[in-house]
């Protein structure tokens, strides 16, 4: 004679944890965010005598930044500039003489970092002020933008949990096999 209820249940474990890992597993996914770094700009040298626009194409709800070195032109000594990015429509109203919204304005000294979300897809311009100085500068510039990709993958740790389940119910079912039902004395 055998466990009769302990039986059962250890064989219902293991149906149950074979289909665990065998086929419930692929259908529960996981979210996977993957960001990947975007070089727009790796390196770039020009010389700003008064002003330089620099217009680059960037997609849009990205995160984007850069750095900036500037030098004077005569002397290498660390130097400022004023730099005002826009997106397409703003540096429209502002090569007109218009008043525009910038992106992004600073007005800083040497090297600096930078960085702004792009809340809409286009051409941003870079635009580089030197009209407040008597010299010439250096600038050197690096631009990129991390994107963001979103990707549903199969849970990997359920068939786990599955094997482990099925290994219970064999514990349980050959407990059940084995185990005789105690004798009541009368």
């Amino acid at each position: 004679m055998v466990l009769l209820k302990t039986s059962l249940s250890g064989a219902a474990l293991v149906i149950l944890g074979v289909l665990v890992a065998a086929v419930i597993g692929q259908y529960v996914t996981l979210e996977i965010q993957d960001v990947q770094r975007h070089e727009v700009e790796p390196h770039a040298e020009f010389l700003v005598g008064d002003v330089v626009n620099r217009p680059y194409t960037i997609p849009s709800g990205v995160a984007v930044f850069g750095s900036v070195d500037v030098t004077q032109a005569p002397s290498n000594k660390s130097d400022d500039i004023h730099l005002i990015i826009l997106d397409a429509e703003n540096y429209q109203r502002w090569s007109s003489g218009g008043q525009a919204d910038s992106v992004y304005l600073a007005q800083n000294q040497g090297k600096f970092n930078f960085t702004f979300t792009a809340e809409k897809g286009g051409i941003y311009y870079l635009v580089f002020d030197n009209r407040a100085s008597l010299y010439k500068k250096y600038v050197s510039l690096m631009l990129a933008y991390d994107e963001v990709t979103k990707s549903r993958v199969p849970d990997t740790r359920l068939p786990y949990a599955g094997w482990a389940v099925f290994l219970l119910g064999g514990l349980i079912l050959a407990y059940g096999l084995i185990r005789k039902p105690p004798t009541p004395w009368a």
